[in-house]
């Protein structure tokens, strides 16, 4: 049985820096709950990769396939313990190329449940929301810190070195300007 709900989220940065933020697992380890990621497989666009999570005293491994859609979108399916989830995240640009660059995130939540869970489906997604708001003031951090460093650039994440998702194709998918 499926169930879906959507959040907003605001991020004071250009929309490549939030797509840049999504592909980069380098950050990883600073996400609280967070253990370890390995990527299984990875093609231009798709990548298979396992997270582990500390939930309590429990340690929860799960594969992700997350897809590429330049130049704004990411898609994201795990198999969790309650039933496949899908996630699509949208990244939209407001005031580019000015100080006051913002971005706005709209992530669709689809969660297939067993029919046992479903009635609990409103605690699950509140779960998974307040989930989302601690990675997303964590990731806000990062950014801002980032951007202290660095402003819009995202130069550094293309960089030889850097463990960066799919970054050919987003490489190609940067306006002039942030490339």
């Amino acid at each position: 049985m499926k169930h879906t709900f959507t959040i907003v989220k605001h991020v004071q940065c250009s929309a490549a820096n939030v797509i840049a933020n999504y592909l980069d697992l380098e950050h990883m380890p600073a996400h609280s709950g967070l253990m370890a990621c390995r990527v299984m497989s990875e093609a231009e666009r798709v990548a298979c990769f396992e997270i582990t999570s500390k939930v309590g005293p429990f340690r929860i491994r799960n594969v992700h396939y997350y897809e590429f859609r330049p130049p704004n979108q990411i898609f994201h399916a795990v198999e969790s313990p309650l039933g496949p989830m899908y996630v699509l995240s949208t990244v939209e640009e407001h005031d580019g190329g000015t100080e006051n660059v913002r971005s706005v995130v709209t992530v669709e939540t689809t969660l297939d449940m067993p029919r046992l869970v479903y009635p609990f489906r409103g605690i699950v997604e509140r779960l998974l929301r307040r989930l989302n708001q601690t990675v997303h003031r964590e990731d806000c951090a990062i950014l801002e810190r980032r951007q202290r460093l660095f402003g819009e650039d995202v130069s550094d994440y293309l960089r030889e070195e850097q463990c960066l998702l799919f970054k050919e194709l987003f490489r190609k998918s940067l306006p002039e300007r942030a490339a």
